[in-house]
């Protein structure tokens, strides 16, 4: 890039409009990886503190993502998930044509909090079945989730698959329960502590926080099954609410 040019420009700018440019124009498509900071500074002349820069506002303007230990890379066309059907994450995932695994972080039984009682209006000090884990799809981390059900519901869930299964599909299959709706809450959050580094992002990087709970069929009435929280980035589906009048 000739800076006699773009005098007037910063030179992190100049960078930044360099590479969004080849991204608009398709000469950097979707997935395609940025040069290294070393390049790029022996590309355009300029110190670390100026690629740095250039690449935090490309990132900002949503030209690329960035993933932990990874090349930075120039963002793909995301997805759009509806958030007018309770889908599980494994079946959100499949319907747009990517493959879900997952990872368990941990498990475990414990007496509920208060909260966990009145939500799943469970006695005091009722037993729960905890569990965090990662979802991917096709092999990149897509969310951080927590899930919490009542044990008395679900005797023995700890002995289940939930690598090889979705927990959506356990309980319908296993435990004859249909999920009926889920009430959800939405926030914007940065990532917290161990988050950032189980999907594998800077620390810091927005993601989309939702916690909510889950409603079943259950001997023909409708009943609270789950508590969850999850961390969703928002690099890998952007979500639409559906919304009528009246």
């Amino acid at each position: 890039m000739d800076y006699e040019t773009d005098r007037h420009l910063p030179k992190y700018a100049v960078i930044e409009q360099d590479f969004a440019a080849k991204i608009e124009s398709g000469e950097l498509p979707g997935g395609s990886e940025l040069p290294s900071e070393s390049d790029l500074m022996a590309l355009y002349q300029v110190s670390r503190v100026t690629v740095r820069r250039a690449i935090d506002e490309l990132y900002h303007h949503g030209y690329i993502e960035k993933m932990q230990g990874k090349r930075t890379r120039v963002k793909g066309h995301v997805p759009l998930q509806e958030l007018s059907s309770a889908y599980s994450y494994t079946e959100e995932i499949i319907r747009h044509g990517m493959t879900p695994s997952r990872r368990i972080i941990s498990s475990e039984l414990r007496i509920c909090t208060p909260a966990e009682s009145e939500l799943l209006l469970l006695p005091k000090a009722d037993p729960v079945f905890h569990m965090d884990r990662i979802y991917y799809a096709d092999g990149l981390p897509l969310c951080f989730t927590q899930t919490t059900l009542p044990y008395r519901m679900f005797q023995d869930i700890e002995s289940c698959d939930f690598k090889e299964h979705s927990l959506y599909h356990i309980l319908e299959t296993h435990y004859g329960i249909t999920i009926t709706n889920t009430s959800l809450k939405l926030k914007a959050v940065s990532s917290p502590g161990n988050v950032a580094k189980y999907l594998e992002v800077s620390d810091n990087t927005p993601l989309l926080h939702s916690t909510g709970l889950t409603y079943g069929n259950c001997h023909g009435g409708e009943i609270p099954i789950e508590i969850f929280t999850s961390y969703y980035l928002t690099t890998r589906f952007e979500y639409t609410l559906v919304q009528k009048r009246g």
